[in-house]
């Protein structure tokens, strides 16, 4: 990941908030009056000498402006008489209009930062437009009197050049590139730039096990983490608390109750709220919930609240776990899919943001993806465990002298070889031990329950998940051996199919979360928006091919290939009836539905051959990947609530199998210990 452009540290970049008496005090409160002293607090202007301060303090003028009201809308003017800004507080967006286009996100402007307009203007430019992205204070001037003072005063200059520089940087390596440009802008649209800090929530990895927002209920006896509201591709940024830089819910409560903590900064809210929805309604973000004291446990969740407290209501909102060493909707995430950053750091992270542009998104490492060594740990001895226990099965039964068994009896190291008249049996001592390691491998598993109740201290959650898959597949592979490829006894072959059923249905979950393509818990996916996925990847085929047009047939190929399936006779569309999608037979429509995935995948592996010599150069395997991926795409956005539904229902049959699994295992493993034993 390439590095970010220096950005001023928090401190010297902006306020945790505008002063209250320079807030916006009503249209009828008198206007502040560009002083010689005022001009001398603000440390660019500290740098001239003071009597041309005299004279340039009364040609400018103070803004102080609320949230979305602008600065400046109209077409550039002419260098002399454009209007410059240094923004003194708070935030602004800078939008422009070129050609007959709709107005776009050019760049923003933090505390310290200076507009001027040559530096947003390009050719054909209609329109400029500077908004107030949160209360914001500044100061204007006429563009000859910066020059004039840049002439007169080389401190000065350098001093404005330095306020100049981070908003060219951010220009070239943001805004103007190819690959972050709409990232930048979708950033700066949902005004994340003053954030504090912002969750952000990795739909292709997340596996909709609620567990972040069981984890926040059960800390905070309240929802705290909120719906993801806000998305870009496969990224999705919950309405959560983002402990604004510049809240505009702080003062807005008239009984002190909202407060900074003194340790963390962040914003929290008193056990003794009265819920009056101040706070709430100042808030822009909608992150700040109100919550009927009755249905809480106030002796639990709300220890301080006074027993005279006659608030029926009280807000909460998230305020990082203050007082807690951990996240806990980020602790108890299994898959590394929520994680957090600072709003400064955003930009840093924008390949986070661009996963859905490339198939095979997994190389792209969630910064709270702790469980990624421990993964390739698992997968590796995992791998290792089944090759050495595949090995002596199979040469027990053909090449008994090459058996790690009859290497080590002849080492001295067993007392007895591989018996030649029953080298493999469930009942032998080979076939015990393979068993018991088996029977472990699955109690390990739950080892998943226990490890998410108590991470951080025992692990990350995502390790612990990592063990509970690798040691079902183990679990699997030598119960499986341990049969001996015999099947009498009924206990046993109950355990074994069940034993099936839970792996299988793990497997599906795990293969129904690619089809998926975005979701989020509990709610369904907009179908426009995958739609837009799937009109920027038709895009990015097409600039493939040499030829526009025969990129354009081979995407209409590809759209074509579940019509002629039978997939739409046994599950309803996604626009269609929700009671026949209720009464949708699951079972059918998931054969059906993996049987048309992978038909469709082979066909278009089978047009490698026609776009070798219509593609660019080495781009054909790319092109064959996207188109999957656009399959994919309309697959889901016609299925998508069949695939939902399924999803939802599956991890019932995965719990109930296991559950019943390891009763019939403990009886299976009782009973033999018993024929042993007799």
């Amino acid at each position: 990941m390439e590095a970010s452009p220096p950005r001023p540290r928090r401190s010297e970049r902006v306020r945790k908030a505008a002063p209250k008496g320079r807030r916006r005090r009503g249209r009828d409160a008198a206007p502040v009056q560009v002083t010689a002293a005022l001009l001398a607090d603000v440390p660019l202007f500290a740098t001239l000498d003071p009597a041309l301060r005299e004279r340039m303090a009364p040609r400018m003028t103070h803004l102080d402006l609320s949230r979305g009201e602008t600065l400046f809308d109209g077409p550039p003017g002419t260098d002399d008489d454009a209007p410059v800004f240094l923004v003194l507080s708070g935030e602004a967006s800078v939008h422009r209009a070129v050609g007959s286009g709709a107005p776009r996100v050019a760049n923003y402007l933090a505390v310290g930062e200076a507009y001027v307009q040559k530096l947003f203007t390009v050719e054909d430019t209609r329109r400029l437009i500077v908004t107030a992205m949160v209360p914001l204070r500044a100061l204007r001037m006429p563009y000859r009197d910066l020059n004039y003072a840049m002439r007169k005063s080389t401190a000065f200059r350098d001093a404005f050049g330095e306020a100049l520089r981070p908003v060219t940087e951010r220009q070239q390596a943001r805004f103007d590139d190819e690959r972050q440009g709409d990232i930048a802008r979708f950033i700066v649209e949902q005004r994340l730039t003053f954030a504090g800090r912002v969750k952000l929530k990795r739909m292709d990895i997340c596996i909709e096990c609620d567990g972040c927002y069981d984890a926040c209920r059960d800390r905070h006896g309240t929802d705290r983490l909120g719906a993801s509201e806000i998305r870009y591709g496969l990224t999705e940024v919950p309405q959560n608390c983002h402990n604004c830089e510049i809240p505009e819910c702080l003062d807005k409560c008239k009984f002190g109750h909202l407060s900074r903590h003194p340790d963390t900064g962040e914003i929290i809210i008193s056990d003794n709220c009265i819920g009056c929805t101040m706070c709430a309604q100042g808030c822009s973000f909608g992150a700040i919930r109100m919550h009927s004291v009755a249905d809480l446990n106030v002796d639990r969740y709300f220890p301080g609240r006074d027993p005279q407290n006659t608030g029926q209501n009280i807000a909460q909102k998230c305020d990082n776990c203050s007082g807690y060493r951990d996240q806990a909707c980020i602790t108890a995430c299994p898959t590394g899919a929520m994680f957090q950053v600072s709003g400064g750091d955003l930009f840093g992270h924008w390949e986070q943001f661009n996963v859905h542009k490339t198939p095979g998104f997994g190389d792209i490492a969630s910064p709270e993806a702790s469980g990624r060594i421990s993964r390739h740990l698992w997968r590796a001895l995992s791998l290792l465990q089944i090759l050495v226990v595949s090995w002596e099965v199979f040469g027990r039964l053909w090449w008994p002298a090459l058996t790690f068994t009859t290497l080590m009896h002849g080492w001295g190291w067993l007392s007895e070889g591989v018996d030649p008249d029953r080298p493999l049996s469930g009942g032998g001592t080979f076939g015990h031990a393979i068993g018991y390691i088996g029977a472990f491998c699955m109690i390990g598993t739950q080892g998943y329950r226990i490890g998410k109740a108590l991470a951080p201290r025992l692990g990350s959650v995502q390790a612990w998940m990592d063990s509970h898959i690798w040691l079902g597949v183990l679990g699997g592979v030598y119960g499986f051996y341990h049969t001996a490829f015999i099947w009498r006894e009924p206990i046993a072959i109950a355990t074994f199919a069940l034993m099936m059923v839970a792996l299988a249905t793990g497997a599906v979950g795990r293969y129904l979360l690619y089809l998926v393509p975005r979701s989020q818990a509990g709610q369904q996916l907009a179908l426009s928006e995958i739609q837009a996925r799937i009109e920027a990847i038709n895009g990015n085929i097409e600039s493939k091919f040499r030829d526009r047009r025969v990129g354009f047939t081979v995407m209409t190929r590809v759209s074509q290939l579940d019509d002629a399936s039978g997939l739409a006779r046994v599950v309803p569309p996604a626009e269609g009836d929700p009671d026949a999608l209720a009464r949708t037979r699951l079972l059918p429509g998931m054969v059906e539905l993996f049987k048309q995935e992978r038909a469709g995948r082979d066909a278009i592996d089978a047009m490698a051959g026609d776009l070798a010599g219509e593609v660019e150069t080495g781009k054909a395997q790319e092109v064959l990947d996207l188109l999957k991926e656009k399959a994919r795409l309309e697959r889901s956005t016609r299925l998508h609530g069949f695939l939902s539904l399924v999803l939802k229902r599956y991890r019932v049959v995965h719990v109930v199998s296991s559950n019943i699994m390891f009763g019939a295992l403990a009886l299976h493993v009782v009973r033999s210990l018993m024929y042993s034993v007799g």
